[in-house]
């Protein structure tokens, strides 16, 4: 069975979707970086549910990711090439 997600993305088209916080999401906008963590990756997974380093903090000094860090967060849904992007830029690459 296939549990692939996807989303239309209004510039890539059709590709697999996953989450971000909103401060990635600024990163595409600003090109800043802010850190950029990752849940583990299953087997076949390429794009892992990812948050800056302020909403890594936030989440370790609550310890956990529950309904009032992710609101704080402001996770968005977004697509596989953004993802790749926004890591890069991250990244410094």
């Amino acid at each position: 069975m296939n549990d692939q997600h996807y989303v239309e993305c209004r510039d890539h088209g059709k590709q697999s979707a996953t989450y971000v916080c909103q401060h990635i999401l600024q990163t595409l906008q600003d090109s800043k970086p802010r850190g950029f963590w990752s849940a583990e990756i299953g087997p076949g997974e390429l794009h892992p549910d990812s948050w800056c380093s302020e909403c890594e903090a936030m989440v370790n000094a609550v310890g956990e990711w529950n309904g009032e860090t992710e609101a704080k967060a402001g996770i968005s849904l977004i697509c596989s090439v953004c993802y790749e992007r926004a890591r890069d830029l991250n990244h410094g690459t």
